[in-house]
């Protein structure tokens, strides 16, 4: 009986490694029919929608790269991702052809982490720390830097301070915009007429918040904080008010 049980065992392994092979070896001959079909997917067109799947098809057409009425063999997936890795919105793309004859492409798109102007124009940088184009379909929440921020910075210490901004519930939502001076003078900005924040440099940055946020949530039950028009936080274990 053991006997039996192990042939019949062995027997559907060679079965499913010749039937593996075999559909290895099909889907890398050439194929001469030619392509059906094309279909372009946004995959996270839910969360953002910086750009459409008929502009992408666009693009292709642009460079010749619709690939419908193509012998399949001829069709070169990696072209068809490189050209749509070119528009400033996508962050990955994937081709790969059907056993249907067709080909599919799957699109995922640039996530914003902070919006920047300054001197050198407007700007994105994405979470992947690369500088994005501004465009008409984008509208985030990300936090704001403005004034003397720079391009190198704002792919360095400023997006860390963007990604603590975003990361952190108590500030996220109190933290209007974000002022660069100069990288020894930065200020935030609050919301609802509170009054604003001298960081100074970016050293410390979570003992002198945390210190705040100590003040906000337990040192202002006699006084109104509304009173103060700006806390100073340059220097080291102090907040300091001024009206």
């Amino acid at each position: 009986m053991k006997i039996k049980t192990i042939i019949a065992l062995v027997s559907a392994v060679v079965v499913v490694s010749a039937m593996s092979v075999a559909a290895f070896w099909a889907s890398h001959q050439p194929n001469p029919s030619p392509c059906a079909w094309l279909r372009v997917e946004v995959t996270d067109s839910l969360d953002r929608r910086f750009v459409e799947s008929e502009e992408l098809r666009r693009l292709l057409a642009r460079e010749g790269l619709l690939p419908v009425g193509q012998p399949m063999q001829e069709v070169s997936c990696q072209t068809i991702e490189d050209c749509l890795l070119k528009h400033d919105m996508v962050r990955t793309a994937e081709c790969f052809k059907t056993y249907q004859g067709g080909v599919c492409v799957r699109v995922t798109q640039r996530v914003p982490a902070l919006y920047v102007v300054s001197n050198d124009g407007a700007y994105y940088v994405d979470s992947d720390r690369q500088i994005m184009p501004t465009r008409r379909t984008i509208e985030v929440d990300v936090p704001l830097f403005k004034g003397a921020v720079g391009k190198r910075a704002a792919t360095e210490e400023y997006f860390d301070l963007a990604q603590w901004l975003t990361d952190n519930r108590y500030w996220q939502s109190r933290i209007q915009e974000v002022q660069v001076v100069n990288p020894k003078h930065i200020v935030l900005n609050q919301k609802d007429g509170k009054g604003k924040i001298i960081l100074g440099d970016l050293s410390q940055l979570e003992q002198k918040m945390s210190k705040l946020q100590k003040l906000y949530t337990k040192g202002f039950d006699q006084i109104d904080y509304k009173d103060y028009r700006e806390y100073d936080l340059r220097y080291k274990g102090q907040v300091i008010g001024r009206k």
